[in-house]
């Protein structure tokens, strides 16, 4: 009966003690459940694998392929001719541009003639004399001998002697100042070297002009030559015979051109080299800025994507299944904002969109 009373006495303590140690003890965090992060939104870009091509486009300035600056050889007054030597007359090859007055040089020149012509008649008897088989054929260049001609060539001496005798006379002498004055008197008339146009006159009729001075300038308009600067890293699609197609932003027109030389210096500052170019056709004119167009080769299987993708220099993000795979790639060119790749499979799911620290299996939803 005690123990009862006793078991009655003890359990409402032991519950309460029961309660106020669990109240004691620390509270337990209840773990919140985790929280899905937020997908990305992205777009992609199907491959669509094709032949792509570079268009290299560089521009320059127009100049005439054939110049020539005319200077005046002798001094003399400047003769009138029959077309005026204006800027824009057009000549053909071989007409006279100018002519200054030779009268002097000429009369000079006949007088050396007539003393070369006595000359030879004076040693004429000894030649008879003393070289008997040379004789007819000297004697036969004196009867052809024309003053108002240039002089033909001297008969060839048959011996030693005979060609002492003939220079102990002068006659050598004579003769090659005589072919220096023809050749001087030459000078006094200009001939168009080419067909074309004047480009710049500086003379008129009447004028006095000396030795080496600038008369003026003439320009072929048949054939013209286009410098142009390409950059260093595409300078190996212009070679040497290449044509390149050509075209003005002022006219609605193109033409054909080809490369016909390829500079071997370097311009430090904009790493370009230097490519001449000639082309000819109509509404050309010197002056004026022709874009040059030249095509790369062809890469097949290709596809254009923007550089700012391509990340370790040839990898790609793709997408499959929502997630986030690395793709390698082949570079095949560089642009200022894109680049030619190969290597991604067709109908591959490409990344788009620049997201910000993407990794592999990275979570993502495709807009498109």
């Amino acid at each position: 009966m005690k123990i009862k009373h006793l078991y009655l006495i003890l359990s409402p303590v032991i519950i309460a003690t029961a309660f106020f140690a669990v109240k004691a003890l620390p509270e337990k965090k209840e773990e919140a459940p985790n929280e899905d992060k937020s997908v990305i939104a992205v777009n992609v870009e199907y491959a669509e694998l094709q032949t792509l091509q570079n268009n290299i486009e560089v521009t320059g300035k127009l100049k005439a392929k054939d110049r020539y600056e005319i200077y005046a050889e002798v001094e003399g007054r400047l003769l009138p001719s029959a077309k005026k030597f204006r800027e824009g007359n057009y000549y053909k090859k071989g007409q006279v541009l100018l002519q200054i007055d030779q009268q002097e040089r000429y009369m000079t020149l006949l007088a050396d003639k007539s003393n070369f012509m006595t000359e030879l008649t004076a040693i004429l008897p000894d030649l008879k004399e003393d070289f008997t088989e040379s004789y007819p054929t000297w004697n036969q260049y004196l009867k052809e001998l024309d003053i108002k001609k240039p002089l033909k060539i001297l008969p060839e001496p048959k011996t030693e002697k005979e060609k002492y005798f003939i220079a102990g006379n002068g006659i050598y002498s004579s003769y090659y100042t005589i072919k220096s004055s023809e050749e001087k008197l030459s000078k006094y008339t200009i001939y168009a070297p080419f067909s074309g146009v004047i480009s710049k006159s500086d003379v008129e009729a009447g004028t006095a002009v000396r030795a080496g001075q600038e008369l003026g300038e003439m320009v072929n308009l048949s054939s013209y030559e286009l410098e142009v600067t390409a950059p260093l890293k595409n300078i190996e699609h212009f070679k040497k015979g290449n044509k390149v197609k050509l075209y003005s932003s002022e006219l609605d027109s193109e033409w054909t051109g080809t490369v016909i030389r390829i500079g071997n210096t370097l311009d430090a500052n904009s790493q370009s080299v230097k490519v001449y170019i000639q082309t000819s056709g109509k509404d050309l004119k010197e002056g004026m800025f022709l874009t040059a167009q030249v095509n790369s080769a062809a890469y097949e299987n290709a596809m254009l994507i923007p550089r700012k993708l391509i990340f370790n220099d040839n990898h790609v993000y793709v997408v499959k299944d929502n997630k986030l795979e690395v793709q390698e790639i082949e570079v095949m060119e560089t642009f200022k904002s894109d680049a030619i790749v190969k290597g991604v499979p067709t109908k591959t799911a490409v990344l788009m969109t620049n997201i910000k620290n993407p990794y592999t299996g990275m979570k993502v939803q495709v807009l498109n």
